[in-house]
C-alpha cells in the first residue's frame, strides 16, 4: 500500500480559472471550476479526498438590501442552490461547521476564514470585515446533504477608493512572530527548492515567542490539528489541505500538498492554541 495512504491525509488541489478584468462596483463574479483528470495531482484527489467542484451548485452573495459591497464591516448573505435553481435546505457538517468562506484580496494581503451560519432553506449569514476596496476572491466549501465536498469560488468586487497592491515576494527567512508565538515553516524537500507537481511535506512547528520553548499541545481547530490554504501569486490556483494528523503532534503540524503549477505562493497556516486561532502567513517559490 502506497504511504500516503497510511498518513490520512486530508488534501484539496483546486484549479482555478482566473477571472480576466474586473467587475463592475460591488459586484459577484462565479468562476467555473476545471479539476485535473489526469496525473498526481487527480490521483491524489481520487484516492485521498472526495473531488471537490461546484456540482452544478451556485451561492448567490450580496448584502441583506442589495447594495454593493463596501469596504468595511459587512453582513454578507449567502443563498445557495442546486443545479435546477432551487434552494438547498439540507446540509452536512465539514470539518465542523456547515459552510466554510474563505475570503482573499486580490493582492493575496487580506485573508479570512469564516463560517457562515444557515438561517434554513440555503440562506446563510455572516460578518464580515472588507479592510479596502478592490477585487477579493471568495470561496465557499460545503457539503449538500448525502453530497460529498462542494467548492463555489467567484471574485467579488469592493467598492471604495482604490488602492495600490502590496507586492508578493517570496520570504527569505521562514520564521514568523504572531500572537506571542514563533512559527517556523520548513518542507521536505526543501522549502527553497519546491517544484511544480511534486508532492511537497509542509511542516510548521510552533513555540514560545519570548523563550522558543516548543509549545506544549495544539487544541484541535475545525476537526484537525490545522488547515493550509494555499493561492498562487495570480490567485488562479488554489489549494486547501488539512493537517496529516499520523505525521503531526505537540507542536508540530504537518500538511501534504501538490503546487499544481511554478510561481509564486502564499500560504496561511491555521491552527489552535489556548483557545485563539493563530494565522501564519509565508511566501514561497516554486519552481
Amino acid at each position: 500500500m502506497p504511504l500516503f495512504r497510511l498518513m490520512r491525509l486530508a488534501l484539496a488541489v483546486i484549479p482555478l480559472i482566473a477571472a480576466l478584468g474586473c467587475g463592475s462596483v460591488g459586484t459577484v463574479t462565479s468562476i467555473e471550476a476545471d479539476p485535473p483528470t489526469r496525473g498526481l495531482l487527480a490521483m491524489l484527489q481520487r484516492e485521498q479526498a472526495p473531488t471537490q467542484e461546484d456540482r452544478g451548485y451556485r451561492v448567490e452573495i450580496g448584502t441583506p438590501d442589495g447594495s454593493p459591497i463596501g469596504a468595511g464591516e459587512t453582513e454578507l448573505v449567502l443563498r445557495v442552490t442546486d443545479a435546477d435553481g432551487e434552494p438547498v435546505s439540507q446540509f452536512r457538517e465539514d470539518m465542523t461547521k456547515l459552510m466554510h468562506l474563505i475570503l482573499v484580496s486580490g493582492d493575496l494581503s487580506s485573508f479570512q476564514h469564516l463560517h457562515p451560519e444557515h438561517e434554513g432553506d440555503g440562506v446563510f449569514r455572516v460578518r464580515a470585515s472588507f479592510p479596502f476596496a478592490g477585487r477579493f476572491l471568495l470561496t465557499t466549501e460545503f457539503k449538500p446533504d448525502r453530497k460529498d465536498v462542494t467548492v463555489v469560488r467567484q471574485w467579488a468586487t469592493v467598492a471604495g477608493e482604490a488602492r495600490a497592491d502590496a507586492v508578493v515576494e517570496p520570504d527569505l527567512e521562514f520564521v514568523k512572530q504572531t500572537d506571542g508565538l514563533r512559527v517556523t515553516l520548513s518542507a521536505s524537500p526543501a522549502v527553497t527548492n519546491l517544484k511544480a507537481g511534486q508532492m511537497v511535506m509542509l511542516l510548521f512547528r510552533l513555540a514560545d515567542g519570548k523563550t522558543g520553548e516548543p509549545v506544549k499541545e495544539l487544541e484541535p481547530f475545525l476537526g484537525t490539528s490545522g488547515h493550509c490554504v494555499i493561492l498562487n501569486r495570480e490567485a488562479d490556483q488554489y489549494v486547501h489541505a488539512h493537517a496529516a494528523e499520523g505525521m503531526s503532534g505537540g507542536a508540530n503540524v504537518m500538511f501534504h500538498a501538490v503546487f499544481p503549477e511554478k510561481g509564486v505562493y502564499k500560504l496561511w497556516g491555521q491552527f489552535q492554541h489556548e483557545g485563539r486561532t493563530i494565522t501564519v502567513p509565508f511566501v514561497v517559490n516554486v519552481g
